[in-house]
């Protein structure tokens, strides 16, 4: 009995979009509210509000006027390949959110996928993942894990 090579199984931009999208909620969803007892109930059995940060001021402006509120830190003599943009230095803080103290991670990814109609699709995508301490937009200081994506 000979074996069989396997196929390789492919990832559709489909299941792709998808499986970020579930990723993404898990992570700002769930974790992104206030943990302790107060979170899963409390004393009085009441769960407490998801109370969001601040974001920083400025970010970039898109297009159509509007702003992420996001800087993006790292080697500023990189360019991405589809966008042409570049990282704005290491002087820049990754955090997205106003009074902020943890930690805080950032990547860029950057490459094709081929669709389930042929085409090919250029990826480039630029992620932070923080978790630590902030102060909300009612004043009260908090503790969340969030991504942006």
């Amino acid at each position: 009995m000979e074996p069989k090579p396997q196929r390789a199984s492919t990832l559709s931009r489909r299941r792709f979009v998808q499986t970020a999208a579930v990723a993404a909620a898990g992570v700002t969803g769930s974790l992104a509210g206030p943990v302790g007892s107060a979170a899963h109930g409390g004393a009085h059995g009441h769960r407490q509000a998801v109370v969001p940060p601040k974001p920083i001021p400025g970010g970039i402006t898109l297009p159509d006027g509007s702003t992420l509120h996001v800087w993006p830190a790292g080697d500023p003599t990189v360019t991405l390949p589809f966008t042409q943009s570049s990282p704005l230095g290491f002087d820049y803080d990754p955090s997205t959110i106003t009074d902020f103290r943890g930690f805080s991670a950032i990547a860029f990814h950057a490459g094709s996928a081929i669709g389930s109609d042929g085409a090919t699709y250029n990826l480039e995508t630029h992620m932070t993942a923080l978790k630590g301490t902030y102060v909300a937009t009612d004043g009260t200081r908090r503790f969340g894990t969030f991504a942006f994506i």
